[in-house]
């Protein structure tokens, strides 16, 4: 989404909003999630999936940060965890992430492609060489933030 359409939502968010509710606001660290293989409590292969910052998220902090500075939020509390999610196999996860950025608007270079293949297919073979117990995870940090409207 655009910026211009993020601080949209977020204006139409804080009219909407109760006097008294809040706008809770999770969005991932700009710099990605690492892809990794886990196994008997070890981690056994991590990298990070993309080389670039997500111009997506930093257009969303962006957004965040014009209407604080206009006054129509404040932010009451902030923190940062790790997210992760699990499957047994890279078609798991692969499909799960597809199903979870089914409405992203921006096609994937090419670069980005390939890189994801390979790191994909590196995956691929580790697991196959482990075996059973072997899983694949996606890790990712993650900011939350609480904001109030401004009265």
């Amino acid at each position: 989404m655009a910026h211009e359409g993020m601080v949209h939502a977020l204006e139409e968010t804080r009219r909407l909003l109760k006097l008294d509710g809040v706008l809770v606001n999770i969005v991932p660290h700009p710099e990605g999630y690492f892809i990794e293989v886990h196994h008997d409590g070890r981690v056994l292969f991590s990298e990070r999936k993309r080389e670039a910052l997500s111009e997506a998220v930093l257009r969303a902090e962006a957004a965040i940060k014009q209407v604080v500075d206009r006054g129509l939020f404040a932010i009451d509390q902030k923190d940062e965890f790790e997210f992760s999610t699990y499957g047994s196999s890279v078609s798991e996860v692969r499909a799960y992430w597809e199903e979870q950025n089914a409405y992203e608007e921006e096609p994937k270079a090419k670069d980005i492609l390939a890189r994801e293949e390979y790191l994909y297919a590196q995956v691929e073979e580790i697991l196959d060489e482990l075996g059973e117990g072997a899983e694949v995870a996606i890790r990712e940090r993650v900011r939350i933030s609480r904001l109030s409207p401004v009265k």
